[in-house]
């Protein structure tokens, strides 16, 4: 269980207004308790409400629109990165041309540059697209996006489980400081 929580969480970070819509508001049914029997997080939280994938979908296409019009090819970024427990240094990523031309650790950060950081906009709606791909299917997925409401390219993903068990085993990313660079 906790190998496919780190999955899931390694998926979300390689490939990425909140979209909380919950599929339909209806909580996950639990099965029935057995006498003398602990189940192992097989369950929902109490309060777990399913992501619409629909909606999602429909954002994610909406915002990929709103990228694509403003027509940006050079910009740079800063980005926060958990593929929890492990929290990664925040790094600066430069695009120039639709490639990524540089990843370098921000003021105040040790450690080496974030690899997973090193993405293009059109990369981080791919890995959108995958983590909603590889959710939908999944008991209890947690997926939170959000995305810049004038171009379009993503703010925040969050990947994970709402089966109330460890807290670890989700990923998430920020991307803060966007600038167009001519």
């Amino acid at each position: 269980m906790i190998l496919r929580r780190l999955s899931v969480s390694l998926l979300a970070l390689t490939l990425a207004a909140p979209a909380l819509a919950g599929g339909g508001g209806q909580p996950v049914a639990r099965p029935p308790a057995q006498p003398g029997v602990t189940p192992l997080n097989t369950t929902c939280r109490e309060d777990y409400v399913r992501p619409d994938f629909a909606a999602l979908s429909r954002q994610l296409q909406a915002a990929r629109a709103r990228w694509a019009a403003a027509g940006v090819r050079s910009y740079a970024y800063d980005v926060r990165q958990v593929a929890a427990p492990v929290l990664f240094p925040e790094t600066r990523v430069t695009v120039t041309n639709g490639r990524v031309t540089s990843a370098v650790l921000k003021p105040g950060e040790a450690g080496e540059p974030n690899r997973l950081a090193r993405q293009t906009v059109e990369q981080r709606f791919a890995a959108i697209a995958q983590t909603l791909a590889y959710q939908r299917p999944n008991r209890c997925p947690e997926v939170r996006v959000s995305y810049d409401p004038a171009r379009g390219y993503p703010t925040f993903l969050y990947s994970g489980m709402g089966d109330g068990g460890i807290a670890d085993g989700y990923g998430e990313w920020t991307v803060t400081n966007f600038t167009v660079n001519r």
